[in-house]
C-alpha cells in the first residue's frame, strides 16, 4: 500500500495503552514480508514488542518507534473518530498521527524501499508498546541482548516541534530525566482541642512543599538540557480521629540534567531538609526528621541524556536532511522523558528525527502530510548513504 494508506491502515488500529496487541501483530507480519526476522516479545497479559533484524553487514543501525497511543481525549466534544485520519489544509488530523505513527509508517516505508538497495546491511527496528505509560515495553528489550551491537539508534518520535518553516529541520539530540521521591514528614499527635502541644505533620509537610518549589531557582543548569526542575504532585496526610495527624507524605517530581542521577538529587533534597531543621522552620517530632526515598517502580527512572552534535551519526544525518531537502538541520533537547533514555541509558547515541505536527495528547492531535512523506525519503537516503 502507499505511504498515505499505510498511515490510515495504521491510526485504524486502537492501541490505546495497555491494547497494543493487534497493532503489535499487524507490524510483525509487515516485517516479515520485508525479509526481516522477527520476535514477538511478551512482556505483560497481552502485551507485546516487535523486534526485528535484517542483514548482516556491519554494526546495525536500530529504528525505534513507540506503538501506543494515549486515550482518546475530548474526539466526542469535536465529533472526530480518533481512529479515521481526516485531512485539512495539509494536516492529517487522527489520535497518534503525530505521536507517532507517522514515525511507525515512515520507518516501514523506508525499510520496504531500500531493501534491494542497501545489500545485507544490518538493520534492527523496535517497535514497542507502553511508552505513554511508564516505558515498561523498552524496559524488557533492555533486559535481552537486542540493544548489544546495536552502533546507534534513530527514533522517529516527535521532538516538540510546531514550526512550519521550510528551511530548517530539528533533529533531538538529548532529554531531560525524571526520577520520583517519596518523603514522610513526622508529626506530633496529641488530641485536637490541645492542638498546642502536638506537631501537624500537616503543617510541616506544607512548608517542605513551599520550600521544594523554592528551590527550583538553584537546580543544576545544563548548556543544552536547560535546568531541572521539581513539584510535589501528591500531598497526603490524615487523622481518623480528632487528633493532631502524626504523619504526611509527599511525592516529589523532578527532572535531571546532566550529569545529575537519581542518588545526586534525592541527596539534594535531603540537605535542603535537614537545612530546614537546622534553621529552626520545620520541627522534629519525637526527636525524627522527614525521610526521602527513591519511590520504587518496576522500571528503572529514566536518566538525562545529550547525544554529542559532533557525533558522526549526528553529522551524516544532518547532512542528508541538507541534500535530500535543501534545509539546514538545527538541534534541540526535550525537556521530558520517553523511551530515548532508556536507550541511551545502554550506551547507544541516539538521534530523535520526527515529522512536524502539534496537538499531541488533545483532540487537535495532526501531523504534516508533506513532512511525514519527507521523513520517509531522508530515512531511506540516510539508510543507503
Amino acid at each position: 500500500m502507499n505511504s498515505i494508506d499505510l498511515l490510515k491502515k495504521l491510526v485504524s488500529f486502537n492501541s490505546v495503552f495497555p491494547n497494543e496487541s493487534e497493532l503489535a501483530h499487524f507490524l510483525a507480519d509487515e516485517l516479515k514480508k520485508l525479509g526481516f526476522k522477527v520476535e514477538m516479545q511478551k512482556f505483560h497479559d497481552n502485551r507485546y514488542n516487535v523486534l526485528a533484524q535484517r542483514g548482516s553487514k556491519g554494526k546495525p543501525v536500530l529504528l525505534y518507534g513507540h506503538i501506543d497511543t494515549v486515550p482518546a481525549y475530548g474526539y466526542d466534544l469535536v465529533n472526530r473518530d480518533p481512529f479515521k485520519i481526516e485531512e485539512k489544509d495539509g494536516k492529517l488530523y487522527a489520535l497518534g498521527a503525530y505521536d507517532m505513527k507517522s514515525g511507525i509508517a515512515a520507518i516501514l516505508k523506508a525499510v520496504e524501499e531500500v531493501k534491494n538497495e542497501i545489500g545485507e546491511r544490518a538493520l534492527k527496528v523496535m517497535f514497542v508498546s507502553d511508552e505513554e505509560a511508564d516505558s515498561t515495553g523498552t524496559y524488557y528489550v533492555t533486559k535481552t541482548d537486542f540493544f548489544k551491537d546495536v552502533d546507534f539508534a534513530i527514533a522517529t518520535e516527535i521532538s516538540d516541534i510546531h514550526d512550519m518553516n521550510e528551511k530548517t529541520r530539528t533533529i533531538s539530540l538529548g532529554r531531560r530525566g525524571r526520577v520520583q521521591y517519596e518523603i514522610k514528614v513526622p508529626g506530633k499527635s496529641f488530641h485536637a482541642a490541645r492542638m498546642e502541644h502536638g506537631i501537624s505533620a500537616v503543617t510541616e509537610a506544607a512548608k517542605l512543599s513551599i520550600e521544594l518549589e523554592k528551590m527550583n531557582s538553584e537546580l543544576p543548569k545544563h548548556p543544552k538540557l536547560s535546568h531541572g526542575n521539581q513539584y510535589v504532585r501528591r500531598f497526603f496526610s490524615e487523622s481518623v480521629s480528632l487528633s493532631i495527624p502524626d504523619e504526611a507524605t509527599l511525592l516529589v517530581d523532578r527532572h535531571l540534567v546532566v550529569p545529575e542521577n537519581a542518588e545526586s538529587a534525592r541527596k539534594h533534597i535531603e540537605d535542603r531538609i535537614n537545612q530546614l531543621y537546622a534553621g529552626g522552620m520545620m520541627q522534629e517530632a519525637n526527636s525524627k526528621r522527614a525521610t526521602i526515598r527513591v519511590k520504587p517502580r518496576e522500571v528503572p527512572y529514566l536518566m538525562p541524556y545529550a547525544t554529542p552534535e559532533d557525533n558522526k551519526h549526528v553529522k551524516q544525518l544532518s547532512a542528508v536532511i541538507d541534500k535530500t531537502l535543501g534545509a539546514k538541520t538545527q538541534y534541540n533537547y526535550g525537556l521530558s522523558v520517553a523511551d530515548e533514555n532508556l536507550i541511551a541509558m545502554q550506551g547507544i547515541p541516539v538521534i530523535s528525527y520526527g515529522p512536524i505536527g502539534e496537538g499531541e495528547h488533545s483532540n487537535g492531535e495532526w501531523v504534516s502530510k508533506k513532512s511525514y512523506l519527507e521523513l520517509i525519503d531522508v530515512l531511506k537516503a540516510f539508510l543507503v548513504a
